[in-house]
């Protein structure tokens, strides 16, 4: 047995979880004068056998224990030192605050791998800083070898256009580039590479892809969607055993950000890497795992179901694709971008919305009520709005309704449940079309296979008024991530705010009944769920500034947001009755840090743990407040947010195994 002591504990999970004092109380966090405070948990291998007080778990352990040495402590109870005889290894975790262990319901863990190992764009300011950089690696690459990057974003570039592959043809002859964008929806390539994938002038864009070409008629060398298929697949893949190497470099990264669990949405490449560590007892970080489209055959034929696997590695669904992303502009909309067409200029210019102070007597825009407008950050060319050229970008709805419908129940019928990627509004709209026809086809399959198919939405950052409460209403996960938010602010001139579409609207969701779960969608976003959570409770960028705050009344308390980064993909892989929260029988999945998301100078009795208990399962959210999550002010509420955000881990314990020590 271990017993992890000397921890402020916090639980998390629902009153019913127990029938003790000490853990009735933790499971609110809240601890009535009458009860001792729970300071340690007890585990047995990998499950906890309590939570309590250290004396009250020694001695749970001597009852439970093959040993027949006598209590230290008069009467068995309360024993203040380990007895002797019994086999207890016992971790002082130094008095700081145990956590239940974070899961990231939406990763991307080759990709991430990937990113650590090539070159990253993510920081560079300019096209000709991009291009300088990708000219810098080629030179240190063997000759003809591929230039393989990822990052850019040329919505924070300082001079905001297009790349195209003249510039990387001038710098990088030799070389075949493949540079996607941050949001891995786009890739950058040049003559040579676009040669290698046998891609020309003439080529046809394939359906939900395309080739981007000028006013010639010529490819720019931007691919966008389905279509850079064609030319990722001839970009060498590292070897099995490569791979695998960094896989495991990565899940250590995981776990010193106090992640214990991931949904892994990438291709076979993770799917048998994962599988190898696990056969070399190298597996670290528990793996829902995902499939992708060209997987399925070999998935059915293999009898694949969700919910198969073991503990450490579990069989997740089907990920599908409705549209693209905004950054790319090819999310599906229900009103178009404000540009003339999806390629050759410059981004259109936009003035943001002023966020000078106001006088006392003007309403500051970050304390709008959820009934007031809200004028989303920069505007929209008032001709945009008032007339649609023929060529008006909408996005890419990579598939019909009617093929995400079939591929959904082909994959449901075998056992499999669904995940669809879904980002503009009207691809959420056709997506809950699609599982609304569905819901036939997965009752049926629940009972033949005897357990739960849930259905997802990935990324849902933008949702019709109307289509928000049918979430709840056909049981629908919402997958989602909160560093979307705050890193697309730059962004959301994009967007039509006539439409009134609930953007980014955890709460509106939570409000519905709807099951949320939080993720990183990493390499897209880093990894570090604490700093998803001060984007869930802030929803301004991440170096702190209130001013640039979106729609503060849709922001979540701390409470909340950790739930859905544990509660909430617990529940999303079927798991809800073996991880999620801290509790006997529970796996022991957990961490301990520097930092209690629960407690925290000018909180108030509202919005802080005691009133969070509630809002723990999701009912209890208020869109109808001033943005403050009951901190006394604003100032008050950054300075906790911003407390999380920084927050280090000491441990991390994964199946009763520490795993990661700092």
């Amino acid at each position: 047995m271990r017993l992890f002591s000397n921890a402020v504990v916090r639980t998390f999970a629902p009153s019913s979880s127990g029938s003790d004092a000490a853990t009735l109380a933790a499971a609110t966090d809240t601890v009535p004068d009458s009860v001792t405070a729970p300071d340690s948990i007890l585990v047995n291998g990998e499950t906890i056998v309590a939570v309590g007080t250290r004396a009250e778990l020694l001695d749970i352990a001597a009852s439970e224990s093959s040993t027949t040495a006598a209590l230290a402590s008069a009467g068995g109870i309360g024993a203040t030192t380990v007895i002797p005889g019994l086999e207890i290894e016992e971790i002082d975790c130094g008095g700081q605050v145990l956590l239940p262990g974070l899961v990231d319901a939406h990763m991307h863990s080759v990709h991430y791998a990937d990113s650590l190992t090539d070159l990253d764009l993510s920081n560079v300011r300019s096209l000709a800083e991009a291009v300088e950089a990708i000219r810098e690696r080629a030179s240190r690459t063997p000759f003809g070898q591929w230039v393989v990057g990822s990052g850019w974003d040329l919505n924070k570039w300082d001079d905001p256009r297009y790349p195209d592959r003249d510039l990387l043809d001038q710098v990088v002859p030799d070389h075949p580039v493949a540079m996607w964008s941050v949001d891995l929806h786009t890739l950058w390539t040049n003559a040579h590479g676009l040669e290698i994938a046998g891609i020309d002038d003439l080529t046809a864009d394939p359906f939900g892809g395309e080739f981007v070409r000028d006013d010639e008629g010529e490819l720019t060398g931007l691919v966008r969607e389905d279509a850079t298929d064609l030319v990722a697949r001839f970009i060498p893949e590292p070897t099995r055993e490569e791979q695998v190497e960094r896989l495991d470099r990565t899940q250590k990264l995981f776990l010193s950000q106090g992640l214990t669990g991931i949904h892994d949405f990438d291709s076979i490449a993770s799917t048998l890497g994962w599988y190898d560590l696990r056969e070399a007892d190298r597996q670290h970080i528990r793996v829902t795992k995902y499939l992708r489209g060209p997987e399925v055959p070999w998935a059915i034929e293999t009898g694949w179901h969700t919910g198969d696997g073991d503990g450490w590695l579990r069989r997740g669904g089907l990920k599908l694709f409705s549209d693209g992303a905004l950054g790319s502009h090819t999310c599906h909309m229900s009103s178009p971008f404000p540009e003339p067409s999806a390629h050759g200029d410059d981004v259109s210019d936009y003035e943001a919305v002023s966020d000078e102070s106001t006088d006392s007597g003007e309403q500051d825009s970050r304390n709008l009520s959820a009934q007031e407008s809200y004028t989303y950050p920069g505007t929209v060319p008032e001709d945009v709005l008032s007339s649609e050229p023929a060529d008006a970008n909408y996005g890419i709805a990579q598939m019909s309704e009617d093929d995400l419908f079939e591929n959904a129940r082909l994959a449901t019928e075998a056992g499999i449940s669904v995940a669809i990627h879904a980002i503009g509004d009207q691809a959420n709209h056709h997506v809950l079309n699609v599982f609304e026809r569905l819901r036939k086809t997965t009752k049926e399959a629940e009972e033949h296979f005897e357990r739960p198919l849930r259905h997802r939405v990935e990324h849902a950052q933008f949702i019709q008024p109307a289509d928000v409460a049918r979430f709840a209403e056909l049981d629908v996960i919402a997958s989602m991530q909160p560093r979307h938010c705050i890193s697309d602010l730059h962004l959301l001139h994009l967007i039509d705010e006539s439409a009134q579409l609930a953007a980014y609207a955890w709460p509106d969701l939570l409000a519905a009944g709807a099951h949320v779960a939080f993720g990183s969608d990493g390499p897209v976003e880093p990894a570090n769920p604490f700093a998803a959570i001060y984007a869930a409770m802030t929803r301004a960028n991440i170096s702190g500034e209130a001013s640039t705050s979106f729609q503060p009344w849709r922001r979540l308390s701390a409470v909340e947001a950790f739930r859905q980064h544990t509660v909430g993909p617990a529940y999303a892989a079927g798991l809800e009755d073996r991880r999620g929260y801290l509790a006997p029988g529970m796996d022991a999945d957990f961490i301990v840090v520097d930092t209690d998301p629960c407690v925290a100078e000018g909180l108030g009795g509202s919005g802080g743990a005691s009133g969070s208990a509630a809002g723990a399962q999701g009912t209890s959210t208020d869109l109808d407040h001033d943005g403050l999550l009951g901190y006394e002010s604003e100032e008050a509420l950054f300075a906790h947010a911003e407390a999380i955000r920084d927050t280090t881990v000491a441990l991390t314990v994964v199946g009763g195994q520490v795993k990661y020590r700092a």
